[in-house]
């Protein structure tokens, strides 16, 4: 099982690195530029083939992949590795075209993810049903925030006056900022007014509730009905969301399965909302003998995680661009930058996520796949030398003066900034084991409303 895991985590996320190449490669070759490698994979070649004077192969290290294009990159990236490509006098190339040829790794990145995105649109039509914002789901009685007034079902709309619109956003703003300990929660719930709660709050990388005692909002949603069911009998269908269960508003689903234990072989009042319409029916739990609890026969069709709160592709692919130029932003804010550099993950993170995504169901994992398809044409478009933003520069130097850059400063900066990168990439890292380990030892029974990487979400496999 193990090695099935990690396979497909290898296939995953390499399919992203792949379509990256790919496009470079596609795009070369139309335009005649000459090709020398179409790597997976950095290091040792555990495969390798030439055909037409191309080198293909798969590298044993699977944090990226490059197409070696020397009259893009002069630096060369087989020397990198190790090879010792031929030094070739080889015609140039027009700028326009070397522009065309960075572009388009970008681009198989944002083609690719928006594929998954129409595979989640007509995979999941219950996604996105039911969800209100950043919707609280339950509060502890002996929390700072049950004194100062935050209720089950209440909605925070902003903190520190910047508007949220998913518990995902509130994370990303209590993290960014450095040495908080507490932030103001604009909240609006039942028929009051908004009010500003003074809350205390902790760093959300630490795998525990962003506000202490608070849980977030799982949204009620059904996802499938059993055969033979109560739910079945009452007329319960996929994709109803439950607004009222024997008479108590209802706005998140473990408040649901309790409210379903409390009720065995009892006949319940169940308000639904199905297409935009209000539906009321009545619904008998009964008592399972092998889940010792009693069970309605429904399996939840909503999604904790915040790639997943869109249904529809274009909105699937604006939420990921808006929460990755959040934390670009940050990183050049003075007053984020220290907590925004502290947030970032690498390849072994990375891994983590896909590895967490995985045991959520396969619709959730192609949504942080689409998520990291979407970074990672963003992250290469910054004007950096060794990224693809760094070649479309020296390209654009070369049309507006009519001069190329020098080989020798293209060799220069992309190199130094290949050593700062991968310099950086190991201290992520070793940052990124660090916190899986402190994540590992913490304790399975607290709750973990963080949900970039919910570690048991309310699937009830059994059904409730």
């Amino acid at each position: 099982m193990w090695m099935l895991t990690i396979l497909a985590i290898l296939i995953l996320f390499g399919l992203t690195v792949f379509v990256h190449e790919l496009g470079h490669f596609l795009m070369a070759r139309w335009c005649g530029l000459v090709v020398e490698t179409f790597s997976i994979g950095f290091g040792p070649a555990i495969f390798k083939t030439t055909r037409k004077g191309i080198v293909y192969k798969i590298g044993a290290f699977p944090f990226g992949g490059y197409v070696a294009l020397p009259q893009l990159d002069p630096s060369g990236m087989e020397k990198v590795q190790g090879g010792e490509p031929g030094e070739k006098n080889l015609p140039p190339v027009s700028p326009w075209k070397k522009i065309l040829v960075s572009v388009c790794g970008p681009l198989g990145n944002v083609v690719f993810a928006l594929l998954l995105a129409w595979v989640i649109f007509f995979g999941a039509d219950t996604l996105g049903q039911g969800g209100e914002g950043a919707v609280v789901g339950a509060v502890e009685e002996d929390s700072a925030a049950y004194e100062k007034g935050l209720r089950r079902g209440d909605r925070i709309v902003a903190v520190d006056g910047t508007e949220v619109g998913s518990w995902y956003d509130i994370s990303v703003e209590v993290l960014l900022e450095d040495t908080r300990n507490e932030a103001t929660f604009t909240v609006a719930g039942g028929a009051r007014e908004e009010e500003a709660l003074t809350l205390p709050v902790r760093d959300p990388t630490g795998g525990e509730a962003v506000i202490p005692g608070v849980r977030q909002a799982v949204p009620c949603v059904v996802g499938a009905v059993s055969p033979n069911s109560p739910a079945e009998a009452a007329g319960l269908q996929r994709g109803d969301v439950i607004r009222r269960f024997a008479g108590e508003k209802v706005v998140d689903w473990i408040q649901f399965t309790e409210r379903v234990r409390q009720h065995a072989d009892e006949e319940v009042p169940v308000t639904l909302e199905r297409d935009g319409d209000t539906v009321t029916t009545a619904v008998k739990p009964a008592y399972d003998p092998e889940l010792e609890r009693a069970v309605v026969g429904i399996k939840l069709g909503g999604s904790a995680v915040p790639w997943m709160r869109h249904r529809r592709p274009g909105a699937q692919l604006r939420y990921d661009a808006t929460a990755i130029f959040r934390v670009l932003k940050a990183l050049v804010t003075p007053s984020e930058s220290k907590q925004a550099a502290k947030s970032l993950g690498g390849p072994v993170m990375i891994f983590a996520m896909i590895f967490t995504s995985l045991k959520t169901g396969l619709l959730n994992t192609l949504g942080l796949i689409r998520f990291l398809n979407i970074n990672l044409a963003v992250l290469n478009l910054l004007p950096l030398p060794v990224l693809d933003g760094g070649h479309i520069i020296f390209s654009l130097w070369e049309g507006l003066t009519r001069r190329p850059v020098p080989a020798r400063v293209i060799n220069f900066l992309v190199n130094l900034f290949a050593v700062l990168l991968i310099g950086a990439m190991i201290l992520i890292s070793m940052r990124d084991i660090q916190r899986l380990i402190g994540w590992g030892k913490s304790s399975p029974e607290k709750e973990q409303p963080q949900v970039e990487a919910p570690a048991d979400p309310p699937s009830a496999p059994a059904g409730e």
